[in-house]
């Protein structure tokens, strides 16, 4: 039996390094089902990035084209946040790829933002 709405995994990375992921179904997340934790050298990168990437100017939506199934990612810093939807069997590696030698544009800096967390993700915290 499927579900009507949205579903996904939420990672939140707080001010100490604890990465931590939870699954949701629409305005529903769960407790944490996986915690990890970013090193001091990691989070000044990622503050480099934001502020490199001027992710505080970025608009709370980027525009796309509609497409069905979705994958909706949202960078939330405080009361800041920006979403942008990747079309279906898109990766932000494969968009990076097409937009490489571009001129920079609100959604090239938000990809280049969303690539560094999915490194660092990956990275310390294993693919879930």
């Amino acid at each position: 039996m499927g579900f009507v709405g949205i579903s996904g995994i939420t990672w939140t990375i707080l001010p100490n390094g604890t990465c931590q992921a939870s699954r949701f179904i629409n305005d529903t997340v769960s407790s944490p089902h996986q915690i990890c934790q970013l090193e001091r050298q990691d989070l000044v990168m990622l503050a480099n990035i934001l502020s490199d990437r001027n992710f505080a100017d970025l608009p709370s939506e980027i525009p796309s084209e509609p497409t069905l199934n979705p994958h909706r990612l949202t960078i939330r810093l405080g009361e800041k946040s920006s979403t942008l939807v990747l079309p279906t069997g898109q990766s932000i590696d494969n968009i990076l790829t097409t937009l490489h030698n571009q001129p920079e544009t609100p959604r090239s800096r938000f990809l280049t933002i969303a690539q560094a967390i999915d490194r660092l993700v990956r990275q310390h915290c294993g693919d879930n």
